[in-house]
């Protein structure tokens, strides 16, 4: 599909005040996505995912609680015309970023939300100086709302990954691990652990 096209193909698409009120009760781990074959927008949560590709994630429970209350006060029905103006402007963009999403950060993104910690916000991308591939995400405790991660994965070969997790406290850095990742290693021992490190920190700072 060309870009012209699938620019086309979601030039009528809206995102409306209430499907942002349906992400919001949808909670940790819901996201807005882009059906690429209707040329509509879905809701799903990602529990649901199976990952074995990216979704073209529009949106994420935790995008809606960064940006309504500081930005838009409120107003579902103005950031919803935002950000469908925004979707219909990036969607050539986002579209190609899901679909060069490494496997690999399929099969973390599974050990996440397996760990308690489902995707929460749309994915971020770029390059390394060195002309890796890194893609963001932002994460959620499910348990927790206090608590949050961003899971950051650079890629320089194609059968490993160099992931970077980062623990928050409402919004305060708490403490990060890096490890390297490959196709056999299984789930990182940084996602293992997570859970254990989480109860940890809440039982000293409740």
């Amino acid at each position: 599909m060309s870009a012209h096209s699938l620019r086309d193909r979601f030039a009528e698409a809206r995102i409306t005040a209430t499907d942002l009120q349906t992400l919001d009760d949808l909670g940790p781990g819901g996201i807005i996505y882009a059906c690429t074959r209707s040329g509509e927008y879905a809701l799903t949560h990602t529990r649901y995912q199976p990952w074995d590709r990216s979704p073209v994630i529009i949106y994420g429970h935790g995008d809606l609680h960064r940006d309504l209350a500081p930005t838009y006060k409120g107003d579902r029905q103005a950031l919803a015309q935002a950000l469908t103006t925004q979707a219909r402007d990036e969607i050539e963009t986002w579209t190609r970023q899901a679909v060069s999403t490494p496997r690999l950060v399929g099969a973390l993104r599974r050990d996440m939300r397996r760990h308690g910690m489902p995707v929460n916000h749309r994915p971020e991308h770029g390059r390394t100086e060195d002309g890796g591939r890194w893609t963001e995400d932002g994460v959620a405790w499910a348990h927790d709302a206090r608590i949050t991660f961003t899971l950051t994965y650079t890629q320089r070969h194609w059968q490993s990954l160099l992931i970077r997790l980062e623990m928050y406290d409402r919004g305060h850095y708490v403490a990060s691990w890096a490890e390297r990742v490959t196709t056999s290693s299984g789930t990182p021992a940084c996602v293992r652990e997570a859970p254990e490190r989480i109860r940890r920190h809440l039982a000293l700072h409740d």
